[in-house]
């Protein structure tokens, strides 16, 4: 009797042990992500010699550009006709939050232009914490309204924040590259180019003469904004990826001239309280969203002053004079203060993508937020997607290992009692 007793004891002593333990697990916060980060993958909407930043309202005035995500761009878009669309084409969910107009010069291969709208040519569009998770976090999320251009159409030295890969067709996280010249991708790769984006807003003008001024990059060991634009946001790298275009260097250019001049542009257009959840769950408690859909994205509470930010600004650059014949927009994209990054990480930094499914989102998804005033779906303080989720700021896999800590302990206590109790005879 007094052993069984002691053996009762013991078991005792190993379980609480083994089942604290894995609590422990539970309850603690996840590690900082490698890169405090979200993904919206966006499809092509239509080619066209427009550029409503540079040239509003003249149709034809630039080189061919290749527009994602938002529908109906042309060279009368602005901030008002974006948010009148119920829907964009950006997937995995992101349709209904995110109405922002990206786009980039056409690619062309052996002079012909690339353009597929099956879902094989995609603009996967990285918002990211620069200097990852020591970096400074975003002061807020994009201002709507926001005009934004990366890169020089003119460059004729490489640029620090154009960079080119080829990745495995069938594993695009297998990539080789990260140079800024064009490469040779073999029959079993894919072209992918990367451009990424100045992260420090003036905290006054959604849009400068130059369109560059407003914005700069961050610097330093912890990505700090300069004084001059003191309001660091999320920083966007683009990655056009085209599944299917393979071959020679030599067989690549952009519509605006060789590898040096690749360059992008985005009008922001977001739900207010989207952009907020995403910036505070994702970009500010360094939780890399990259895998999740937004419907899965963790949210917690969004505040006033964070949905006021988002309209503060104002945009009075004049119109330009209209373009000269042949003109075609080079003298659109000159240096400015966002021209050059400073001491950014955010090149090497860009994550390496997991593979994007190629179907195209449903051309007419039913809308479920609303896109005007200070109060749009999803609901403040809603519980991320469905049952199951993880408490905000938190990972998916570190919730789940833990508790799977958790249950192995009391798998180990139940083992162990089968093992030292006596067992009854017949």
């Amino acid at each position: 009797m007094r052993r069984s007793i002691k053996k009762l004891l013991s078991l005792f002593g190993v379980a609480v042990l083994v089942s604290t333990l894995g609590v422990v697990m539970l309850v603690q916060p996840a590690a900082a992500a490698a890169n405090p980060s979200f993904k919206v993958t966006c499809y092509p909407q239509g080619m066209a010699q427009n550029d409503p930043i540079v040239f509003p309202g003249q149709a034809g005035a630039s080189h061919m550009h290749s527009f994602f995500g938002a529908r109906g761009v042309d060279q009368n878009t602005t901030i008002d006709t974006l948010l009148r669309q119920p829907s964009s084409q950006c997937g995995s969910d992101f349709g209904t939050v995110d109405l922002s107009a990206y786009w980039i010069p056409t690619l062309y291969k052996d002079d012909q232009p690339v353009h597929d709208e099956s879902g094989a040519h995609q603009l996967a569009v990285y918002y990211q914490r620069a200097g990852g998770p020591n970096g400074a976090p975003a002061a807020q999320a994009f201002p709507r309204g926001l005009k934004i251009i990366a890169g020089d159409m003119r460059a004729t030295t490489p640029q620090a924040n154009v960079t080119y890969v080829c990745a495995k067709s069938d594993d695009a996280g297998q990539q080789r590259g990260g140079g800024n010249e064009f490469l040779t991708c073999n029959a079993d790769e894919l072209f992918i180019a990367k451009l990424v984006f100045p992260d420090c807003w003036d905290g006054k003008n959604l849009d400068s003469a130059n369109h560059k001024s407003h914005m700069a990059f961050s610097g330093g060991s912890a990505a700090t904004c300069p004084s001059t634009h003191p309001v660091k946001l999320p920083q966007i790298t683009f990655e056009a990826w085209y599944h299917g275009v393979n071959g020679p260097a030599s067989s690549f250019r952009w519509a605006s001239g060789g590898a040096y001049t690749f360059h992008g542009d985005v009008i922001s257009a977001w739900d207010l309280q989207a952009a907020a959840n995403l910036v505070n769950q994702c970009i500010n408690v360094a939780f890399d969203c990259n895998p999740l859909p937004y419907g899965r994205i963790p949210r917690g509470t969004v505040t006033q002053p964070q949905i006021d930010a988002q309209l503060a600004g104002t945009s009075t650059v004049s119109p330009p004079p209209p373009a000269a014949p042949g003109d075609a927009g080079h003298g659109s994209h000159e240096s400015g203060t966002g021209a050059t990054p400073a001491a950014t990480t955010a090149p090497a930094a860009t994550p390496t993508p997991t593979p994007t499914p190629t179907r195209v989102p449903s051309a007419t998804p039913t809308p479920s937020h609303h896109h005007g005033g200070a109060s749009p779906s999803p609901t403040a303080g809603a519980s991320a997607g469905s049952g199951g989720a993880p408490p905000a700021g938190q990972s998916p896999v570190a919730w789940l290992s833990a508790f799977g800590g958790a249950m192995f302990a009391a798998l180990l206590a139940w083992g162990i009692a089968r093992r030292l109790l006596p067992r009854r005879r017949r």
